[in-house]
């Protein structure tokens, strides 16, 4: 009788310990979208994308960002939205830039998707969690970066004219970049930056830390 009534209390033993834990998913492809919303991708078990996209921000090799790079790969990456060379981010871009470039950040998306969200569907579509919708829960684009900005190529619109010039972008960098160096070190390494919502996801879900955490429960 005792230890049925343990059983049901859950101190049961190991056993019941380690089946709380929930299975890791599949592996599946990683993305990871840089302060001014470039996707980079990588394949399951490959090297993290974040050191692609910081690989070529640092323009001169030395393993740091400085305000200057961010700066100028904000640039590279306005010059490659800006379709028609005017020097401005219209509408049209805009939603290319979300529909074709970067389809993860947005809210209403359709599954399957090999990174677990994508484009629009018509027919079926996935609505955010109530969690992702509390305050400062990570939305759209804020799931793959390091700052929680749902979408970082229309949010540079500081003047709200449905338009996103260059001179916009780049102090949107300024911005940013003053954001992510809390050190206030006129510099970004890898060491200093933070993790992203999905790499705090998968390292939680590491079969290496679940090993962890069941030999623990076990103690």
């Amino acid at each position: 009788m005792r230890i049925a009534l343990l059983l049901l209390l859950g101190v049961g033993g190991p056993a019941l310990a380690a089946n709380r834990l929930p299975p890791c998913p599949p592996p599946h492809p990683q993305l990871f979208l840089s302060p001014m919303g470039e996707p980079f991708r990588a394949a399951a078990g490959a090297a993290d994308p974040v050191g692609a996209w910081f690989a070529r921000a640092d323009a001169d090799h030395d393993g740091q960002i400085t305000l200057a790079e961010m700066v100028a790969d904000a640039d590279r990456f306005f010059t490659a939205l800006d379709v028609n060379g005017d020097g401005e981010l219209l509408p049209d871009e805009v939603t290319r830039y979300e529909r074709d470039v970067a389809p993860e950040v947005q809210l209403y998306v359709s599954r399957p998707n090999p990174f677990g969200m994508g484009a629009r569907s018509e027919r079926t579509r996935k609505r955010p969690s109530r969690k992702s919708l509390e305050y400062g829960g990570a939305m759209g684009a804020g799931r793959y970066a390091f700052l929680n900005i749902p979408e970082p190529v229309a949010a540079a619109d500081a003047d709200l004219n449905r338009a996103v010039d260059r001179d916009e972008f780049r102090k949107t960098a300024v911005r940013r970049f003053g954001q992510l160096d809390t050190a206030r070190a006129g510099r970004l390494t890898l060491a200093t930056l933070p993790r992203t919502p999905a790499q705090a996801a998968a390292s939680d879900c590491d079969p290496t830390r679940v090993a962890e955490k069941t030999k623990g429960s076990r103690r």
